[in-house]
């Protein structure tokens, strides 16, 4: 069945959702056949059905995306937070180069 995105999904958010915490939260649930691929902006859900999906799949699924979207902003953020870190390490590291070069007189 495949199941529209409103986006096309970035590349982390395709990671987590074909990792294995994504097919085992299916299994525990009782939906251990069920297997999840990505194509451009669909998602493909084979080894279901519509009654799979109405009683209780569907519902699991949009959890699990907003999860794994949750996940990827977070980690992207976390990840741009450390460039900005890094940027400001670097930043000083370089004005302490130019205080050292100042110092240096050829006289």
């Amino acid at each position: 069945m495949p199941v529209v995105f409103s986006r096309r999904p970035e590349p982390r958010e395709l990671d987590l959702l074909h990792g294995g915490n994504v097919s085992r939260r299916l299994a525990e649930a009782g939906y251990s056949d069920v297997e999840l691929r990505v194509s451009d902006r669909r998602l493909l859900i084979t080894n279901t059905n519509l009654m799979d999906l109405k009683t209780g799949l569907a519902r699991l699924l949009g959890v699990i995306l907003g999860e794994v979207t949750t996940q990827a902003a977070l980690e992207r953020t976390e990840r741009a937070e450390e460039l900005d870190a890094l940027g400001l390490i670097e930043e000083q590291r370089l004005e302490s180069i130019r205080r050292a070069a100042a110092e240096i007189h050829f006289d």
